[in-house]
């Protein structure tokens, strides 16, 4: 089996990954920019989350840090992304459960098309001219904000699309947002994030009409293809939400939005944060509860012989 990459991050934090740049771009949006808690979105301890579209886990991650009672759901389809999201979330044990599947308006499968160097634009809707057209604007987005090694790849502009754009194509299993409800009992859902490359509608398609109320906040990256980001907005608003979007300046001229949706009930309510020591100390904790348990198993059998 061929080893696992990993990388230590700048918070100490050691994961596996698929890509280098796309894992310290993940990084920054996850725990530096914060930008599925923004807009009144916020986690509490023992909060229930539903990570739709995990890839290779780092916002499970980071909500299994920052809330040691939290439950996840971590939703993937594309198998070589499964290997890596499961190694990352190991030390969390049952408090994270990762489906290897995608969510759509109906239970089947679909094919996927996965591209190695740039996972977060692996699609169920390929379109190879709106995916070179996002990656074009994302490098020079990067070199507007001063990316120095960026704009030296600018040379190569055509090749490095290319190269980041060669693909492969998966079969993966579909099922529906309210089976999942349903077979896992989950009464609440907290935080529904949902970033699945232009599949979004599909995973609210699969969410029956007496489900929507046991969602209390949620984040969704939307593809404004069409009229899909009002569709979306609409969606939320009839549901009784407050919704916001939002564009950050990486996606400025792309079609890339993220809504944020707060159910009216609990807009302007306060949530409390967890503690900043849960955030940096909970993997800790649970990687020390690890060794303990590995050395003691040793002692035991030590005795035994």
């Amino acid at each position: 089996m061929t080893a696992l990459r990993s990388h230590t991050l700048p918070d100490g934090l050691s994961v596996a990954y698929q890509s280098k740049a796309e894992l310290l771009q993940f990084y920054d949006d996850i725990f530096e920019k914060r930008v599925y808690t923004r807009r009144g979105i916020a986690l509490r301890d023992g909060d229930c989350v539903f990570d739709v579209g995990s890839n290779i886990g780092l916002f499970t991650v980071f909500v299994a840090r920052s809330c040691p009672a939290a439950r996840v759901f971590a939703f993937e389809p594309a198998p070589p992304l499964l290997k890596i999201l499961a190694a990352n979330v190991a030390v969390f044990g049952d408090r994270v459960r990762v489906l290897p599947c995608g969510l759509s308006s109906r239970s089947g499968s679909a094919e996927l098309t996965f591209y190695p160097h740039t996972s977060g634009m692996s699609s169920f809707y390929p379109d190879p001219r709106e995916e070179r057209a996002a990656l074009r604007t994302l490098i020079k987005n990067e070199v507007s904000r001063g990316r120095a090694e960026v704009a030296d790849l600018l040379r190569f502009e055509d090749e490095l699309v290319e190269e980041r754009l060669r693909s492969q194509t998966w079969t993966c299993t579909l099922r529906t947002l309210s089976e999942v409800i349903r077979e896992e009992r989950v009464e609440r859902i907290d935080l529904l994030k949902i970033d699945v490359e232009k599949s979004e509608l599909d995973v609210l398609d699969g969410l029956e009409a007496d489900d929507w109320g046991k969602i209390e906040q949620a984040v969704v990256e939307v593809h404004d293809r069409g009229d899909q980001l009002q569709e979306v907005a609409n969606r939320f608003r009839q549901h009784d939400f407050e919704v916001a979007l939002e564009q950050d300046d990486l996606y400025l001229g792309s079609d890339r939005y993220n809504l944020y949706a707060v159910r009216r009930a609990l807009a302007g309510t306060p949530r409390s944060a967890p503690a900043a020591e849960n955030r940096s100390s909970a993997l800790d904790r649970a990687e020390d509860r690890a060794r303990k348990l590995r050395a003691a198993s040793l002692r035991g059998r030590e005795g035994r012989r």
